[in-house]
């Protein structure tokens, strides 16, 4: 079994490609932070900017504001990295 902190070379390069990517709520040019949507899967990750990963009021770790308004889930967003990295 793989350590779960461990990645790979093919991961290190799809997270890279993933952080290239502009935010996927806002739309704010990358890089991006690469948000995980369940810990150590690598491949489910989506590109965000610091406000809506990590802010307080907009973040998906804070209030999510912004998603709400948007109406937007981690998969929707998920469905849209995979279809521009694809």
């Amino acid at each position: 079994m793989r350590l779960l902190n461990r990645i790979n070379p093919k991961e290190r390069l799809h997270l890279a490609r993933v952080k290239e990517l502009a935010c996927g709520v806002c739309g704010a040019e990358g890089p991006s932070e690469a948000h995980h949507v369940e810990q150590h899967q690598q491949y489910l990750c989506i590109p965000l900017c610091e406000d809506c990963h990590r802010g307080s009021f907009n973040g998906l770790h804070g209030q999510r504001r912004i998603w709400n308004v948007k109406k937007l889930t981690e998969l929707d967003v998920l469905n849209e990295t995979l279809r521009a990295i694809l």
